[in-house]
């Protein structure tokens, strides 16, 4: 799916991007954990803010958002 839709340069940004939120994190290697922020860099790409800074963003308020449906769980 990637591969379709982004080009060589996005999918680099994605790629750092999730390495950089998950990089220090406790949970940083977990497979649940690293797929909810990529699913949200994924979707931030989508809507054509493809720059690094834009990904990392979209990252972090996943991360944001999982601990909030944490704490309300």
């Amino acid at each position: 799916m990637i591969g379709e839709h982004f080009d060589t340069r996005t999918r680099i940004n994605m790629k750092l991007a999730l390495d950089r939120i998950c990089r220090n994190r406790p949970d940083g290697e977990s497979h649940c954990f690293r797929k909810a922020i990529a699913e949200n860099i994924i979707r931030c790409a989508l809507t054509g803010r493809t720059g690094f800074g834009q990904l990392v963003d979209a990252g972090e308020r996943a991360v944001v958002q999982m601990g909030t449906e944490r704490k309300s769980a």
